[in-house]
């Protein structure tokens, strides 16, 4: 069970291998997720968790913090809080 701090936060760094991190709002956090399970053709990461509806993407998104996409390559994602002063 996630923070519930971390509901509140709107911000997240997105790592890669080889890239350099980026920090997003959540919603371009959700789209970066869902562009890799349609890359790598995930619709469920068990029987139990199927990803149809944005909720699915919001939730796992603040649930986990990493995904092995192929085998070596893990993309990993932190949920940050951006102070505007």
């Amino acid at each position: 069970m996630s923070n519930p701090l971390i509901r509140s936060v709107e911000h997240f760094v997105l790592l890669e291998p080889e890239k350099e991190e980026k920090i997003v709002s959540k919603e371009d956090a959700i789209k970066w997720l869902k562009s890799w399970f349609q890359k790598v053709n995930l619709t469920t990461i068990n029987q139990n968790e199927r990803f149809e509806k944005e909720e699915d993407f919001s939730n796992f998104l603040e649930d986990a913090c990493e995904l092995e996409v192929k085998p070596g390559y893990v993309i990993k994602w932190f949920a940050v809080r951006i102070d505007p002063n």
